[in-house]
């Protein structure tokens, strides 16, 4: 239980590691309703196209990453 805490404060605190950022939580949450998204469609016509799938996913990974690190100079910086 203590692992899952860790993980869960590491993915969405900046680098202090106590302030919660917006920015990683909504990329997090895009990404589940996108892969939501995906299954519900593929439950539902059952055709899935691995190409556009790949391209869509890689995007948002790429969209969110570059978001975050745009707003990293306004982060609480680690306290040495």
């Amino acid at each position: 239980m203590i692992l899952i805490k860790k993980v869960i404060n590491d993915w969405f605190t900046g680098p202090d590691g106590k302030t919660y950022d917006p920015a990683r939580a909504l990329w997090f949450a895009g990404i589940l309703t996108f892969l939501a998204f995906t299954g519900h469609d593929l439950y539902k016509n059952g055709k899935f196209d691995m190409v556009n799938f790949g391209i869509a996913y890689g995007s948002l990974l790429v969209a969110g990453g570059a978001g975050v690190k745009l707003k990293e100079t306004t982060e609480p910086k680690e306290k040495e």
